[in-house]
């Protein structure tokens, strides 16, 4: 199933031709879409629920690894950084009782894990941010605990955001246990954000409003907060097509 029969479920009576004539017309946000989200994550994403198993997580961790150690290319198709990260190895488990297990081999204090969860996970057109709560082991090294959070919170959210470029590291801020990493400027460089429909950056259309892990994955709650004026003229767009096919 492609995308505009994906979204002729949610207009009965017309057609997939009509939309994918309608689609057309709001070139060329739609292939950043198309670019961004699969068919089951879009399809996701309308129902308010994406689950994200910790294999694609800890996959994008390696990726971002290789790259800033100069052993792939950047997320934005260029070569590595070519700086050595502070870990050889980066991975996380998610478990049924809520808890986010963090594994990490560093080349400064070797082995470390982390328990904790995630305390909020926002993203809406005025925030985004992260919030985790390490519940063992204490955050003596507050640059690793940074470099480690940024990494982790861009690779949770690759799958809804797609790749992002989070510099030296993205802002983060530590009280006690609590690491709160800021994502919103590095998102706004995303492409999400570039591509615009009437006007609307298609980033601000998606909401997340929580994450919560479980055996093997996180569970995203989702909601896509389209402008009124884009729904008006959309459903005009389809309704009239309809009509032409029918006459």
């Amino acid at each position: 199933m492609d995308m505009p029969a994906i979204i002729s479920e949610y207009f009965p009576g017309i057609s997939v031709e009509s939309i994918s004539e309608a689609v057309e017309d709001y070139q060329p946000a739609w292939q950043v879409i198309q670019h961004t989200w699969s068919n089951e994550t879009l399809k996701e994403i309308m129902q308010g629920k994406v689950s994200v198993p910790d294999s694609v997580i800890n996959e994008a961790i390696t990726e971002s690894l290789k790259a800033e150690s100069g052993g792939s290319e950047a997320a934005d198709g260029g070569p590595g950084p070519g700086a050595e990260p502070p870990v050889t190895e980066l991975k996380l488990t998610s478990r049924e009782n809520g808890r986010l297990e963090i594994f990490a081999n560093t080349k400064k204090i070797g082995r470390v894990e982390f328990s904790g969860t995630i305390e909020e996970f926002v993203h809406n057109k005025e925030d985004s941010h992260v919030t985790y709560r390490v519940r063992e082991r204490a955050l003596k090294d507050h640059g690793l605990a940074s470099w480690f959070f940024s990494r982790i919170s861009m690779s949770m959210s690759q799958k809804l955001f797609g790749k992002f470029d989070l510099g030296e590291s993205l802002p983060t801020s530590i009280k006690g246990n609590y690491i709160t990493v800021d994502c919103r400027k590095a998102l706004e460089q995303s492409k999400l954000a570039k591509a615009e429909i009437k006007g609307y950056p298609v980033l601000d259309m998606l909401e997340i409003k929580n994450a919560v892990p479980h055996d093997g994955y996180i569970m995203f709650e989702t909601r896509l907060n389209i402008p009124q004026e884009i729904q008006v003229a959309a459903l005009d767009l389809l309704l009239r097509r309809h009509t032409q096919e029918g006459n």
